[in-house]
């Protein structure tokens, strides 16, 4: 699946940014830490395409700086608002992500990891996924900046291990030298990559513009 994040302000800038994104996406991701303001209640209602509620902290690369609580109360806010799915980062503490847990209603819930000034060894990278997957989530996300080629391998290779497990995943490398893993694992069979809806609208940087994407993955399956 092609995921295409929301970044606004607030919502009119939201609504009218998504009325272009739904007919190129499967998903879209609205980013409330980048909002001034917004109604996650009101984006949820207007939506077409199933909706992907993130709240990113600034520990994890975003431009979040609520406090634990705060932070839960967005997430649970879109739980009970009718959200596809909720992102809740494995940073949280315990007691705020059971919460989030023990209310999920029809919710999926995405576990999420994000190392955003390097990629760990083998090793680490195999001991996140299995921190993710211990979770009562429904998927495990692991992103990690690459700044080599082989940073993308490490992390490209938690897909089949996944797949063998029967859990679905997100993981691929953000930066410049991570774009490749953007596609690859759509390749591989990743839960969803995350595209933006044109230059400029990245919400993290590697992000490949959809149409772009889906012309890149157009040629390598043909």
């Amino acid at each position: 699946m092609f995921c295409i994040p929301i970044v606004s302000r607030d919502n009119a800038e939201a609504l009218r940014k998504m009325v272009v994104a739904e007919p190129l996406a499967d998903m879209l991701e609205i980013r409330l830490d980048v909002m001034e303001t917004f109604d996650v209640g009101e984006i949820i209602k207007a939506a077409s395409r199933p909706i992907l509620v993130t709240y990113r902290s600034k520990r994890e690369g975003g431009n979040g700086g609520a406090d634990p609580e705060t932070h839960a109360n967005y997430i649970l806010t879109a739980i009970q608002k009718g959200a596809d799915l909720v992102d809740v980062e494995l940073s949280l503490p315990r007691r705020w992500r059971k919460k989030i847990f023990d209310a999920r209603g029809g919710s999926e819930i995405i576990t999420s990891v994000h190392r955003n000034d390097a990629t760990p060894s083998r090793q680490d990278l195999k001991r996140i996924f299995r921190d993710c997957a211990g979770a009562p989530s429904d998927i495990v996300k692991i992103v990690t900046r690459a700044e080599t080629w082989e940073d993308n391998l490490r992390v490209l290779e938690l897909i089949p291990v996944a797949h063998d497990r029967g859990i679905k995943i997100i993981a691929f490398c953000m930066g410049p030298v991570g774009r490749i893993s953007r596609i690859v694992s759509h390749l591989m069979g990743a839960y969803l990559t995350f595209a933006s809806l044109e230059g400029g609208e990245e919400s993290a940087e590697g992000q490949i513009p959809i149409k772009q994407m889906k012309k890149i993955v157009d040629i390598l399956k043909a």
